[in-house]
C-alpha cells in the first residue's frame, strides 16, 4: 500500500457523490487535494471538508467540457499545491435515454463530459505526471456499465462509459513505462444525485435543469454508500491496483460472467 501523505492530488467533479468522497479519502490518507467542480461553491465546500481533516486544500471551478476551463485549473491547482502526483477523472454523468431517442445536444453534453473530459484532464497533467519520480497515479471512475451488457433504459450511457474503460487501459498502456499506475472505478448503483446531473448542466447544452426529488428515489433506496466506494477505489489506487470494481448486487456481479461467456461464445477461429 503506498503512503500517499504529502502528495499531491486533483479530482474533478468533486462537488458531491463520488468525486467528495475520493477527495475526502485521499485527504484522510495526508494527501493535499484540489477539489475541481463545474459548481465552483460546491467544489469549495468540499476543499473545506477536506481541510479540516489536516491537509491543504483548494476548490476550484472547472467546466470539464471546456479545455481551456481545464487548463486555467491545473495552472491554479499547481501554483496552490505544486507539482500534482494524482489526477483522478472523475466527473461524469448520464442521461436516461437512447442514442436514438435523446435529444442530440443531451448525447453531445454527456460524450464532452464522460469521455473528452476524462481525456482532457488527464492530458493537462501527463507532462508534468512524467517528469516526475515516485509515486504518481491516475485515477478513472467508470462504472459497472463498463462491463455488462447495457441496461434497457440507458444504452447511451453505457457506451460512453465502454469508451472510459478504454481509455483507462490504454492509459495503462501508455503510461506504464513512465511508471505512472492507472486504476478504474466501476461501481454498480451508487447513492449519488447523477440522476439530477441537469441541475448544472452549461447553457450551451441547454442550460440547467433540476429533476423532481421523487425522481432519485431508487438511487436513495438501492444505492451503496458513496463513502464505502470512494474508500475503495482509494485503497486500490494506493495498492496500484487497476480494477476496483464494486457491483452493488450479484446479479450486477453475474451480469459481468453473462457478458464474458457471450463473448467467448462468438468466437471463431479460421480454418484456412
Amino acid at each position: 500500500m503506498q503512503d500517499i501523505s504529502g502528495k499531491n492530488a486533483v479530482i474533478t467533479g468533486g462537488g458531491d457523490g463520488i468525486g467528495r468522497a475520493l477527495a475526502l479519502e485521499l485527504a484522510k490518507a495526508g494527501a493535499n487535494v484540489a477539489v475541481t467542480d463545474i459548481r465552483g461553491d460546491a467544489a469549495e465546500a468540499v476543499a473545506d471538508e477536506a481541510a479540516a481533516l489536516g491537509v491543504k486544500s483548494v476548490g476550484l471551478a472547472c467546466d470539464v467540457t471546456d479545455e481551456a476551463s481545464i487548463q486555467e485549473m491545473a495552472a491554479k491547482a499547481v501554483a496552490e499545491l505544486g507539482p500534482i502526483q494524482i489526477v483522478w477523472a472523475n466527473a461524469g454523468l448520464g442521461i436516461g435515454q437512447g442514442f436514438t431517442t435523446a435529444r442530440r445536444e443531451n448525447l453531445r453534453w454527456m460524450y464532452q463530459v464522460n469521455v473528452d473530459g476524462v481525456i482532457d484532464a488527464v492530458r493537462a497533467f501527463s507532462d508534468s505526471l512524467k517528469e516526475q519520480d515516485g509515486f504518481r497515479a491516475i485515477g478513472v471512475t467508470a462504472s459497472m456499465a463498463s462491463l455488462t451488457h447495457p441496461d434497457a433504459g440507458t444504452p447511451s450511457y453505457s457506451a460512453s462509459k465502454y469508451a472510459v474503460m478504454g481509455i483507462a487501459e490504454g492509459l495503462r498502456t501508455e503510461l506504464a513505462p513512465d511508471g505512472i499506475g492507472v486504476t478504474v472505478l466501476c461501481p454498480g448503483l451508487v447513492n449519488t444525485r447523477i440522476w439530477d446531473g441537469a441541475r448544472a448542466r452549461p447553457e450551451k447544452f441547454g442550460g440547467p435543469r433540476h429533476a423532481p426529488e421523487e425522481a432519485g428515489a431508487h438511487w436513495r433506496e438501492a444505492g451503496m454508500s458513496v463513502d464505502e466506494v470512494g474508500r475503495w477505489g482509494v485503497e486500490a489506487l494506493r495498492g496500484e491496483q487497476f480494477f476496483a470494481v464494486m457491483p452493488n448486487n450479484e446479479d450486477s456481479r453475474d451480469a459481468v460472467a453473462a457478458r464474458q461467456a457471450e463473448i467467448l461464445a462468438g468466437i471463431r477461429y479460421p480454418t484456412g
